[in-house]
């Protein structure tokens, strides 16, 4: 399994305060909305494409607020393209908005529009055949005829008087209209326009009695689609579907669909809770969640295969909860050893994401290439950091571990300059301290060490756990200890070892003043936030034998399953 499941919900601190869904307030098998391309991606035009044997044609309508789909318009071609009403070239079979080398054809912008309003798309779309290049639209609630497209409204005003109809007038160039085209052709076949009161919707097939699939971008989608014009741009791309549709799209892509069904059903359950915790976090796109890690990664069902499905069936409407609350489940690809609490991360202390001691992933630990990690960097690297971040520091020459988790993983880190002053950091600075554009620093488990002089190098990040509940000290001052002849003594200066794992250790150095090192590795294990659920470390659990909702209760604390 060479793939690194490192796809993970990257959550800020305040959005876990952002939404509490109640219980009651969840609808069964509620509707979504996944943004597929939008901001800089927004897209001057986008086709859809009936996949064979899964519905033919579409409708034309919009939603509600409540998801209630109001029909406006029908086509039986299985190929449409939505375009944004500025003039387009058609060039090779490509929509484009720039004047193309070489030969093209043009859709302008600009129609003329006949004086009459219609009762329904039909009688629009039979006036419509009356003319070439005539069309039906929907424009503010009210079905009108459009004929031919032109660069200009001058052009269009010409074309007009020339149409011998009385009161026929010229129009476009709308900043929240859109047309649809057959895919390839200048044919428009409609065009919607109501303002921002609604945008156009895309319902795959001629009805509901068929399950679609619609081809899109290379990637298969359940649903709908949804074109939005924000502020007159580009569209935006919406994918408009029940909840458990969605969560087909995206187990597939955060996990194998070889791994054991348990952990792909405790993946369903976490993304599923996640979605309906976190809707509307696009809001200001329009929709609720992205396709991208930003989210969960969603490319709809082209992976999905019928364990990542029957993964979904079998914990149809299952969502993880904190008492009458959703549970942000947040996940990651592997915790290394162990996960985090969310407070020591993202700032925010919730009851159910408390830091476990994983005994599980030793399993994969070794196997997987990117599970165990340094970065190396010189006392220039580290010091040219910190003045990113606006610190006036001089050449950073110590670094260590000022303060560590209950579950041994760093909670705060200190840099000390030439000049001997300190910089602590913690929370989600714990990990972006190190890394620029180049990820380096993998997760939050990890030691450091030094070639210090001055001082015992590598050795001052230890804390000395004393019980199992994470009592911990940072130094030896007034610790006695029973040796192997069973005398009490006091252990004192830096010749104190301890057996590990890996062999003895030292304990602890002459402290963490008067180093002077040049260069600082990051030893970590894990990959990711180390906050919720380890993917892997599911994986694990369920090739043991354990089920999906003791694998969850492991990661999350205290919850409830319904």
């Amino acid at each position: 399994m060479g793939k690194r499941f490192m796809q993970v919900a990257v959550i800020l601190a305040g959005l876990f305060a952002a939404l509490v869904v109640s219980a009651a307030a969840l609808s069964e098998n509620p509707y979504v909305r996944i943004g597929l391309y939008y901001g800089s991606n927004a897209m001057t035009s986008a086709n859809l494409e009936n996949k064979s044997g899964y519905g033919s044609g579409y409708r034309f309508g919009f939603f509600d607020a409540n998801y209630h789909f109001t029909q406006v318009g029908v086509t039986a071609q299985t190929q449409i393209s939505m375009l944004k009403n500025v003039n387009q070239y058609l060039s090779n079979g490509t929509y484009t908005t720039s004047v193309p080398s070489g030969s093209y054809s043009v859709i302008g912008a600009y129609h003329v529009q006949l004086p009459n309003q219609y009762s329904s798309f039909s009688a629009a779309a039979s006036a419509a055949a009356r003319y070439t290049g005539g069309f039906p639209a929907y424009i503010n609630g009210a079905y009108r005829v459009r004929v031919g497209s032109h660069t200009s409204l001058a052009n269009a005003k010409t074309a007009a008087s020339k149409l011998g109809v009385s009161g026929a007038t010229a129009v476009g160039g709308s900043s929240t209209a859109v047309t649809v085209t057959k895919t390839k052709t200048t044919t428009i076949l409609f065009q919607f326009d109501y303002g921002t009161t609604n945008v156009l919707a895309v319902r795959p097939g001629q009805n509901d009695s068929v399950k679609t699939i619609t081809l899109f971008k290379n990637n298969q989608y359940y649903g709908s689609f949804q074109y939005r014009r924000i502020s007159g741009g580009n569209l935006t791309v919406i994918n408009v579907l029940p909840m458990e549709d969605y969560i087909k799209g995206v187990v597939p892509y955060e996990m194998s669909s070889s791994w054991p069904l348990e952990a792909l059903k405790a993946q369903a359950v976490c993304a599923r809770s996640y979605a309906a915790r976190t809707l509307n976090k696009h809001k200001s796109y329009g929709f609720d969640l992205c396709r991208t890690s930003d989210c969960q990664v969603y490319y709809g069902t082209a992976s999905a295969t019928s364990t990542t499905n029957k993964a979904v069936d079998d914990t149809y409407n299952i969502y993880a909860w904190s008492g009458n609350s959703l549970c942000q489940t947040v996940y990651h690809s592997c915790d290394g050893g162990a996960t985090e609490s969310a407070e020591n991360v993202w700032g925010n202390a919730i009851p159910y994401l408390v830091g476990v001691i994983d005994p599980y992933e030793v399993d994969i630990a070794n196997t997987l290439s990117y599970y165990h990690w340094s970065a190396t960097y010189t006392a220039a690297e580290l010091t040219a950091r910190l003045k990113e971040k606006g610190y006036s520091c001089s050449t950073i020459v110590n670094l260590y571990v000022a303060e560590w988790s209950n579950t041994g993983n760093p909670k705060k880190i200190t840099f000390v300059d030439s000049n001997g002053k300190s910089y602590s950091f913690s929370g989600t600075n714990l990990v972006s301290i190190f890394n620029t554009a180049g990820e380096k620093a993998k997760s939050y488990r990890y030691k450091i060490t030094t070639n210090a002089s001055g001082g015992a190098s590598g050795t001052n990040n230890r804390l000395l756990y004393v019980n199992p509940n994470g009592g911990t000290l940072s130094s030896l001052n007034g610790v006695y200890a029973i040796s192997g002849s069973g005398t009490v003594g006091q252990m004192t200066g830096n010749n104190q070892y301890a057996v590990t794992g890996s062999g003895t250790e030292a304990l602890f150095s002459s402290g963490n003043t008067g180093t002077t090192a040049t260069q600082f590795t990051i030893t970590g294990t894990g990959w990711g936030h180390n906050v919720g659920m380890s993917q892997w470390g599911a994986y694990c659990m369920a090739k043991r034998g354990y089920t999906y909702d003791q694998i969850l209760k492991f990661y999350y604390k205290g919850i409830t399953l319904k």
